[in-house]
């Protein structure tokens, strides 16, 4: 009985030991040699992932043996077995043959077609040949549940652009705008603010002009 018991012990402390693997690497572009940061790396079957830091730097425990997945947008998904304690990855791209995707907002992707919220797209052609001087006019009647209206009858002003309704906890329905992974300060930009005439006195925030938002200053011709 003894032995029996002592086996038993044994076999649970081995198979503990088996998950203190700490996995590191780093997720880089085959072609350039750049960092990708905000690559998926997880464990294959598993909700055990992470994401790469701005350096492409990852960091896991995982199980010995474990197949280790890696994958980002527009680039192959590539798999690799866990066998020491360090696993780099270098991605190659796959600009064509990948499925389109949707980045949430809670810092995730998935495919569009599994995607759970309302999504559209337009294409850079249907805002260049739109008769319009700024691309958020260009998008008015682009989208169902979007309301896109000018609010100024300046050439180039400001546009009043509401998902979904009225409706909201902060108090603001405006989109958030991401060109290229930077986020766009889309705040109006009032011009003519203290300026001396007939109609104001010094000192007076009163504009002069119409305020214009900075959506306005994207050239359509350069959207893909």
């Amino acid at each position: 009985m003894k032995k029996l018991l002592l086996t038993v012990i044994s076999t649970i402390i081995v198979h503990s030991l088996s998950f203190s693997v700490e996995l590191t690497g780093k997720v880089t572009d085959a072609t350039t040699g750049e960092a990708l940061p905000g690559a998926q790396v997880f464990v294959k079957g598993t909700f055990v992932g992470t994401t790469t830091d701005v350096a492409g730097a990852y960091s896991l425990e995982v199980e010995e043996n474990a197949t280790i997945v890696v994958a980002y947008i527009g680039y192959r998904t590539q798999e690799g077995t866990v066998s020491g304690v360090e696993i780099d990855f270098s991605m190659e791209s796959d600009v064509l043959g990948q499925d389109e995707v949707v980045v949430t907002g809670l810092v995730s992707s998935v495919k569009r077609r599994n995607a759970a919220n309302a999504v559209a797209s337009v294409s850079g052609d249907d805002l260049v040949n739109a008769p319009t001087q700024t691309i958020d006019q260009a998008l008015s009647g682009q989208f169902a549940g979007v309301n896109i209206r000018r609010n100024t009858g300046a050439p180039g002003g400001g546009v009043n652009v509401n998902l979904r309704g009225q409706s909201t906890l902060t108090g603001s329905t405006q989109p958030l705008y991401v060109i290229d992974g930077v986020i766009l300060n889309n705040d109006a930009n009032q011009s003519g603010i203290d300026v001396v005439t007939a109609a104001t006195g010094a000192g007076s925030s009163r504009p002069q002009g119409q305020p214009t938002n900075r959506i306005g200053d994207i050239n359509p011709n350069d959207i893909e």
